[in-house]
C-alpha cells in the first residue's frame, strides 16, 4: 500500500482524504437542503446540530488534507493535456478548496452572528467569539447558502470531467484516484 502520492498517482492517504471528504460535502449539501425545508422545531434543530458537528469533522479533514498535499505533492496533470484543460484543472481545483474553506467559515459566522451554539456531536462546543448581529446574520446565512450551490456545481463538474477522461479520453485521471499506482 502506497501512502505517499507518486508521479502516477495518489497514495493512500490522498484517495482515503478525498474520498471521505467527497461522501460528506454531498451528503451535507443534501442534509442542509433538506434541512432548511423542515418547519422549526427540535426534529430540524437537530439537524442543524449533525449538519455542524459533520461541518466541523470536513474542515479538521481539510486541514489534514492542505497539509498532506504540502508534504506529498499531487502527480502532475498527464502531459496530454491541452493547455486550456491544464488551466481549468487547474481553476476547477482552487475554486474546489476555496469553497470547501468559505463553508466552515460562513457557517461558523452565520451561527456566531445568529447567536447559536456549535456543538461537536455533544463532546465539545467551538467558542464564539463575534457578537450576535441580525444583519450579518442574514448576510452570511445567504453566502453560506450559494457557497453550498457552488460547492455542489463544482463537485458535479469536477465528477464530469473524471468521467470524460475515464470513458472518453480513456486516459489514467481517474484511475490515479482509485487505486494504487507506483512510479
Amino acid at each position: 500500500m502506497q501512502l505517499r502520492n507518486t508521479r502516477n498517482g495518489y497514495g493512500v492517504v490522498a484517495r482515503s482524504l478525498h474520498w471521505w471528504m467527497a461522501a460528506l460535502m454531498i451528503g451535507l449539501i443534501g442534509l442542509g437542503l433538506y434541512m432548511t425545508a423542515q418547519p422549526d422545531g427540535d426534529p430540524k434543530w437537530a439537524l442543524y446540530d449533525l449538519h455542524k458537528s459533520l461541518g466541523v469533522v470536513v474542515f479538521g479533514l481539510l486541514l489534514m488534507r492542505v497539509i498532506w498535499r504540502r508534504t506529498s505533492p499531487p502527480p502532475p496533470l498527464p502531459a496530454s493535456m491541452a493547455g486550456f484543460e491544464a488551466l481549468a484543472a487547474h481553476a476547477g481545483h482552487l475554486l474546489l478548496y476555496a469553497a470547501m474553506l468559505m463553508l466552515p467559515v460562513t457557517g461558523y459566522l452565520d451561527s456566531a452572528f445568529g447567536g447559536y451554539h456549535i456543538s461537536v456531536f455533544g463532546l465539545f462546543e467551538i467558542p464564539m467569539l463575534l457578537e450576535k448581529n441580525e444583519p450579518l446574520f442574514e448576510l452570511t446565512v445567504q453566502a453560506h447558502r450559494w457557497i453550498g450551490y457552488g460547492l455542489g456545481f463544482l463537485v458535479l463538474a469536477h465528477a464530469g470531467a473524471a468521467l470524460k477522461h475515464h470513458f472518453i479520453k480513456k486516459d489514467d485521471v481517474l484511475l490515479r484516484m482509485l487505486k494504487d499506482r507506483p512510479d
